[in-house]
C-alpha cells in the first residue's frame, strides 16, 4: 500500500498500481469520487493496444514485441 495526495492536499491510501495510474493520468483528482472516475476511465479504453498512449506504454510495447523477442540473442542459441 502507498498513498497519494488529491489536488486539495488530502492523503488517500491506495495500492501501488492505482498510485501509478493516478501519477500517469492527465490531471490530479480533487476528490475520492473523481479519483475513482479518473482511474476507471483509463481501464475502459476500448483498445489498450493503441499506438503508444504514453512513453512507458511505448517502451513496454517495444520491449515485449514479438519481433524483438524473435531476434533476441539469448533465444537464438537455444534451438
Amino acid at each position: 500500500m502507498t498513498s497519494l495526495r488529491l489536488a486539495g492536499g488530502e492523503p488517500v491510501v491506495v495500492c501501488g498500481t492505482h498510485e501509478l495510474m493516478h501519477r500517469r493520468a492527465s490531471r490530479t483528482a480533487r476528490s475520492i469520487e473523481e479519483l475513482r472516475a479518473l482511474l476507471a476511465e483509463r481501464r475502459k479504453l476500448t483498445d489498450r493496444r493503441a499506438p503508444n498512449p504514453d512513453e512507458l506504454a511505448g517502451a513496454l510495447t517495444h520491449a515485449f514485441s514479438p519481433d524483438r523477442r524473435a531476434s533476441d540473442d539469448r533465444r537464438a542459441g537455444q534451438d
